[in-house]
């Protein structure tokens, strides 16, 4: 059963207060934040960061990534049971061993691609993936493999069974966006982000998706984008209020800071942030963005449980969000940990 409510003595309010210190865009304060983070199995794999990963049937994929340790690119996939709370080892890539790849989701198969190898080359091939074969199938490379398909720190996103990947860099920071089209196995262009765009991340909401952070010439991106693709036609892109932290009459708001390598789901029609980095500082606070009002609002930060972090693979299952694996500095994670926006703050919100 989830509690709503935890009630502080005003002792412990003062203690909790002189505890609390601020880290990356943690803030400090005496209010306590609603959600909860808990720990699950850690990852069946070996510690990795930048690795990539899908939602097929409540069942989480996590594919490749870097390990730090062993210097290389990983090619491994493993599935995430939520209900059982284990990873099994699945059928592994069968591209090129690789990390900050993309990956979406069309028809109840797994589409993953680009990305960065060992040798620093920059990727363009794409595989599909079917859970219920468990087997892989090389499609069509990324942009039909044009000469400027290969790059690496893309933004991909499914919506209304549809799949997108744009932007990422190629030699310099890209704004493209390209749909795949699974029955002619090719890729289609659609209408370009409004920014270039290295590292950003994505949500879907009903029938959109939300682009926001990333990095474009040493600068994080602060304005939020949101992408409504149109039966046979390019699609529209909307503007919506940038992090600035101001509002259009500079008045201070709250807001999270703009960011590369940030971690992204989506429960109960509200989008969630969390993690992250600027300039390498990683961070571990959590937001909830509502699109009727286009305005965000902190909840429970995952440093206060567990490691800040970027480069983490980030899903929801029913109304769980989830986090796994990841990086900060020259550390790699393989530890995975569940988000209940119904949770209390420090409290086991979800009872598992």
């Amino acid at each position: 059963m989830r509690k709503i409510s935890f009630v502080f003595s005003v002792g412990a309010i003062s203690m909790l207060a002189l505890m609390l210190s601020s880290c990356g865009s943690d803030s400090t304060t005496t209010t306590t934040k609603k959600g909860s983070w808990d720990k699950k199995a850690d990852f069946g794999g070996i510690t990795r960061g930048n690795a990539v990963g899908f939602v097929i049937e409540n069942k989480a994929y996590v594919v490749g990534g870097y390990n730090a340790d062993g210097n290389k690119r990983l090619n491994d996939m493993w599935q995430y049971d939520a209900t059982a709370n284990s990873w099994i080892k699945k059928a592994d890539f069968p591209g090129t061993a690789r990390s900050q790849a993309v990956a979406f989701v069309i028809g109840g198969k797994g589409y993953v691609g680009t990305g960065l190898d060992d040798a620093s080359n920059k990727l363009k091939d794409f595989y599909e993936y079917n859970p219920a074969t468990n087997q892989w199938t090389k499609i069509a490379d990324f942009a039909d493999g044009t000469s400027f398909g290969a790059r690496y720190g893309c933004v991909a996103f499914s919506v209304s069974n549809r799949g997108f990947v744009g932007a990422g860099y190629n030699g310099n920071a890209q704004s493209d966006l390209w749909e795949y089209l699974p029955g002619t196995n090719t890729w289609v262009q659609r209408a370009s982000l409004s920014a270039k765009r290295v590292n950003a991340a994505a949500f879907v909401i009903d029938n959109a998706a939300y682009v926001i952070g990333g990095t474009n010439n040493n600068t994080t991106v602060k304005n939020v984008e949101k992408y409504v693709p149109a039966a046979d036609a390019a699609g529209a892109w909307e503007q919506k209020a940038q992090l600035t932290q101001r509002d259009k009459n500079g008045n201070t708001i709250t807001q999270p800071l703009s960011r590369d390598f940030a971690g992204t789901f989506t429960i109960d029609g509200m989008g969630y942030v969390t993690t992250g980095s600027v300039g390498g500082a990683a961070f571990g606070d959590t937001w909830q963005y509502d699109p009727a009002t286009d305005l965000w609002v902190e909840y429970y930060s995952l440093s206060k449980e567990a490691s800040s972090r970027d480069g983490a693979v980030t899903f929801a299952i029913g109304k769980f969000g989830y986090i796994t694996t990841g990086r900060a500095g020259s550390s790699r994670f393989d530890d995975t940990w569940v988000f209940d926006p119904l949770g209390d703050e420090g409290t086991n919100g979800n009872g598992l």
